[in-house]
């Protein structure tokens, strides 16, 4: 493994119900990068997503993470409890008392529903709601598998210019998307 990479992985592959899913995939990604997995709907995105972050083994290759590694991680489903409030749930989540915590909730347009109950925000509103684990991340490696889907532009705009600090920061960043973003990545297919 390279020293500097926070994860790497050496020629893993991986089949569904004896089917390849993909095979040969191989990429580093270190502090200060992006990698962009993308590819069609069915390609393994997702299912890459767990083998870096170690919820799915890969049938062959090898994955290596750094013995620094941190990770933050905010998969397509949002995590909530949509019959708790949103203050419940960010205090669930352990983020109430984060000194950034109100500034977010107004950047997102969040801090009028704190009493709502989660199940009567819009998909958006739930996507921003989980999206602060990811802001007040005190991770090195932040994974996200399509953080964009449900956001409007202003939103998305916001999402992008977080995650492209945190990569000046020294973060690395692995996501999937099938938005077009700004974020300067690498990119690794699946076809």
């Amino acid at each position: 493994m390279n020293i500097k990479s926070l994860v790497e992985a050496d020629n893993i592959a991986y089949k569904i119900n004896g089917n390849k899913l993909f095979h040969n995939i191989s990429f580093s990604v270190k502090k200060g990068e992006a990698l962009h997995i993308s590819g069609p709907n069915g390609s393994g995105k997702s299912t890459l997503i767990r083998i870096i972050l170690g919820i799915t083994k890969q049938i062959k290759g090898s994955i290596y993470h750094s013995k620094s590694i941190d990770i933050s991680y905010l998969g397509h489903k949002n995590a909530l409890k949509n019959y708790l409030s949103v203050s419940d749930n960010l205090m669930l989540q352990g983020l109430s008392n984060d000194n950034e915590l109100n500034n977010l909730l107004v950047l997102l347009g969040l801090k009028k529903f704190l009493d709502v109950t989660v199940a009567n925000l819009s998909y958006g509103q739930q996507k921003k709601l989980a999206l602060l684990r990811i802001f007040l991340n005190k991770s090195n490696l932040i994974v996200l598998d399509e953080p964009f889907v449900g956001l409007d532009s202003d939103a998305q705009d916001i999402v992008e210019k977080f995650l492209i600090n945190e990569i000046n920061l020294g973060k690395a960043l692995v996501y999937t998307s099938h938005i077009k973003s700004n974020i300067d990545s690498k990119i690794l297919n699946l076809k």
